[in-house]
């Protein structure tokens, strides 16, 4: 819990700088998505993937060694800054829940692998398993203040996919 109170701080400075930019560049990529037929998605996403497999792994590794949780969390903590200020950055081509469970992934460290356990539906927020306890004081505390991150939670919870079509 430590380690997640830290980054929550950390993501909350540095807020200040990304949110402004943020308009400018989902507009910029958004645009620059469009006019290359989607194919600029495909590089998006590829750095995407090499930003979150780290990030899943090491997380999955504070769980199987809980001892580790604290040295590895704060060790990787600029990781999952980069990480958590490149999918604010990107655009989310109208996937706003997908985009939102991405940030929500991040903000979670080092519980983001309970908390991707939980968005493919392997870990039920209701039982009292030690995983379960410790992922609901994270979600709790990084969806307060965010309804669409509250609605991403309750869409999962109830079995629901993200983004559907409407």
């Amino acid at each position: 819990m430590f380690t997640n109170r830290v980054l929550y701080f950390i993501l909350g400075i540095v807020a200040f700088v990304v949110v402004p930019v943020q308009l400018v560049t989902t507009f910029v990529l958004g645009t620059a998505v469009n006019l290359s037929f989607g194919l600029l998605l495909l590089p998006i996403n590829l750095v995407w993937i090499v930003l979150f497999f780290p990030l899943l792994g090491l997380s999955w590794l504070c769980n199987k060694v809980p001892a580790l949780r604290n040295v590895i969390g704060l060790f990787f903590i600029p990781w999952v800054v980069i990480t958590n200020t490149f999918v604010a950055l990107m655009p989310s081509m109208g996937e706003l829940q997908g985009r939102a469970f991405k940030l929500m992934l991040c903000d979670a460290w080092p519980y983001s692998w309970e908390f991707w356990r939980f968005g493919a539906r392997k870990l039920v927020l209701d039982s009292f398993s030690p995983d379960a306890v410790a992922l609901k004081e994270v979600i709790r505390r990084i969806s307060h203040s965010s309804l669409l991150m509250q609605k991403v939670v309750a869409r999962i919870e109830v079995g629901l996919p993200l983004d559907p079509d409407l």
